[in-house]
């Protein structure tokens, strides 16, 4: 089996006449110009011509790309089997028969889909549309779990029994959210730390001989958030941390290089590498600029929100408190509420419950993912004086739809459910 890196979590699997891709994101910015890739991708949409099957872990952009995507030639989507998870929604086996990709095959949980006579993968679900896939030939098993943030020990144990013996692990390695304020230099760095501590927990139970960190080959690339890049885990951090502190081999690989596992192999490239990326990023140049709008079209998408809101899930709405947010572009503060939608009030920034962009606030009117997409891309301030959960609650009905979680009575009680065992200590939050 050899590995190729594209970049990010994208990778590449060659193993007898199957050319498999994980997650081609190869360009561009994502999350609401909140992301870019850290390293230039080599592997170009002319490549695809190899390739024989996609397989996408969820439907995050940096995973799941249409804009990618509709650049892949179309003579070349026609030879290409998308493999995807089991979802009741169908949005993305949908999208990619439209695109004219040749089949897809949904991948159900505790079932392996033979891809030729030695590689079998298999695919599960995991927590709010994530998922991981095992990789399995007569003689290695290589186990990404991507954005998968496992760290519940029964849960990784019954995962563990279901892949079996692990050689190669893929898993995310560093933050690429909002961690804090502008202010919050030390939350960062142990939002990091807790990050390595996960990959460590990871290792502990899957005991994967070699270690391959993915996932987190990003900066945060706009004027709003650029102050998050700080505190991340760099390359040279994660191979160090890897090396000392677990029992598996760290393997480093920058986009376009190439490795099978077991293989004499040397990271040092690509760490020396990464870190002239992050000089360059470092320097704060060319940094996407917030795009003005104008206070009326704000005011206007607010009260439409509000409106729909109330529409789509009417008496559940009744548990929405009032939220106050100040908005940046006109150094004021605002009401969120359903009796007014958004109105202008007399507060002080450090009372809101979250301070934002009227282009990011106007974003999360306008979808229903708008709330995921802010809080991954971390262009917003939580204000100490504020309960950011105000603020949330608000688009939280929209994007558990989006997940495909309906809102009503089932979703209530099983809320009300969790916080009395957290309460009484048997959960954590």
């Amino acid at each position: 089996m050899e590995i190729e890196f594209v970049n990010h979590s994208s990778f590449v699997v060659r193993h007898e006449n199957i050319v498999l891709m994980i997650d081609p994101w190869l360009e561009g910015r994502v999350f609401n110009n909140g992301w870019e890739l850290l390293a230039k991708t080599t592997f170009g949409f002319e490549d695809f011509a190899s390739v024989t099957h996609i397989w996408f872990s969820h439907e995050h952009p940096d995973h799941f790309f249409p804009p990618n995507i509709a650049r892949i030639p179309v003579e070349y989507r026609n030879r290409i089997t998308v493999l995807f998870q089991v979802t009741a929604d169908k949005r993305v086996m949908n999208h990619c028969k439209k695109v004219g990709f040749k089949e897809v095959i949904e991948m159900h949980p505790d079932k392996y889909v033979q891809l030729s006579p030695d590689l079998k993968v298999m695919c599960e679900h995991y927590q709010e549309g994530d998922s991981w896939i095992v990789f399995k030939t007569k003689e290695l098993t290589l186990f990404n779990t991507n954005d998968c943030g496992i760290r519940d020990k029964n849960d990784a144990l019954r995962i563990q029994k279901k892949v079996g013996k692990v050689d190669v692990l893929l898993t995310q390695f560093s933050y690429a959210y909002w961690a804090g304020n502008l202010e919050d230099v030390e939350y960062r760095r142990n939002v990091a730390d807790e990050k390595l501590e996960g990959l460590k927990f990871q290792v502990e139970i899957f005991k994967p001989k070699l270690m391959i960190p993915i996932a987190s080959f990003i900066w945060f690339c706009h004027e709003e958030n650029f102050y998050l890049n700080d505190e991340v885990n760099r390359p040279q951090k994660v191979f160090d941390f890897v090396s000392n502190s677990t029992s598996s081999q760290p393997v480093m690989m920058y986009p376009g290089d190439r490795y099978v596992p077991f293989e004499e192999y040397s990271s040092t490239s690509a760490i020396d590498r990464y870190n002239e990326d992050f000089v360059r990023i470092l320097k704060g140049e060319n940094l996407v600029k917030t795009i003005s709008v104008i206070e009326a079209e704000m005011i206007s998408q607010g009260k439409d929100f509000v409106h729909n809101l109330k529409v789509d899930f009417g008496i559940w709405t009744k548990f929405l408190v009032p939220s106050r947010i100040w908005i940046t572009d006109f150094n004021h503060a605002y009401e969120l509420s359903l009796e007014s939608g958004l109105k202008p009030i007399d507060s002080l920034e450090e009372n809101c419950d979250a301070s934002l962009s009227a282009e990011s606030l106007v974003f999360n009117f306008k979808f229903p993912w708008g709330n995921d997409t802010l809080g991954i891309n971390g262009r917003y301030q939580r204000p100490k004086g504020g309960n950011y959960s105000r603020f949330y609650n608000f688009f939280r009905y929209n994007q558990l739809r989006s997940r495909g979680i309906n809102v009503g009575v089932r979703y209530f009680s099983g809320m009300a459910f969790r916080k009395v065992l957290v309460k009484a200590g048997l959960q954590k939050v």
